[in-house]
């Protein structure tokens, strides 16, 4: 089951806490299939728009994940820097910035993007993975966005083009449900509105603070994924897990919301 049920999660790169975790063995990183490390943007390299991530760790942080969990996936997180500025570059210089991303991500050793855009960015997401799908496709590359308050639907977020844009070009829709009402009001929105459901994730907050969802919602959200034919479930975030030290980035996780999901999927 959780070779076809993704379990995606995010990973930050500017705490030297959250890497020491993971030097030190500390991370149950069986407990995801995907990781997206936070945070990259889109920059300008006199060629086309590629990426940046923006992090101090990013490169050890990427380095320790596929080190010690060697058949993961690990990809890119984007936020809203550069989205317009990639999408007309490339209507305007045939699609060179897609180029340039797809080189960079091959020659960095990640395996995809996540598209975290929750502001200037998101009216260009539909036509900016539009641009991206067949060249990605085509260099065995994946797609993630990830949407942050999924209550209102792709249309109201994205624009008129997302459903044909998404079920056409991306591989999953991570729905950012602890910024909406949940997992079991959230997708039928998305299905509704005409989004495949095999590329829908349900989604927890699982750091600390006042959106963190309960373990009792982690498990009855996943097993509503699993019985509707979602995807998979994503979190944010792996290395701020239910943390132990109040708010503290990184201290003390104790990964007990990932293990929730985890052990939901696999039967545990």
């Amino acid at each position: 089951m959780i070779k076809t049920f993704e379990i995606a999660t995010w990973y930050d790169t500017w705490n030297l806490t959250g890497l020491e975790n993971l030097k030190n063995r500390l991370v149950p990183l069986n407990y995801a299939t995907r990781y997206n490390l936070a945070f990259g943007q889109l920059i300008d390299s006199g060629a086309g728009y590629t990426v940046q991530m923006t992090g101090q760790y990013a490169n050890e942080v990427k380095s320790e994940i596929l080190t010690q969990a060697p058949g993961v996936l690990v990809y890119a997180g984007l936020g809203d820097t550069g989205i317009e500025q990639a999408v007309a570059d490339n209507k305007a210089n045939n699609n060179r910035s897609t180029d340039a991303i797809v080189s960079w991500l091959q020659t960095n050793g990640y395996k995809g993007i996540s598209i975290d855009a929750e502001n200037s960015g998101m009216p260009y997401v539909a036509e900016f993975v539009t641009q991206l799908g067949p060249n990605f496709r085509n260099a065995g590359l994946g797609i993630a966005v990830s949407a942050p308050w999924p209550g209102g639907g792709p249309t109201n977020l994205y624009g008129q083009d997302a459903v044909q844009a998404f079920n056409d070009n991306v591989n999953y829709i991570e729905l950012q449900d602890y910024s909406s009402s949940g997992t079991p009001n959230d997708v039928p929105v998305w299905i509704k509105a005409g989004i495949k459901a095999s590329i829908l994730m349900g989604g927890v907050a699982t750091e600390n603070g006042g959106p963190q969802t309960s373990l009792a919602d982690t498990q009855s959200w996943t097993q509503y994924a699993m019985d509707n034919g979602l995807g998979g479930m994503f979190s944010w975030r792996l290395d701020n897990d239910h943390g132990t030290d109040g708010e503290q980035e990184d201290v003390n996780p104790t990964f007990t919301g990932a293990k929730t999901i985890y052990d939901t999927v696999t039967g545990n």
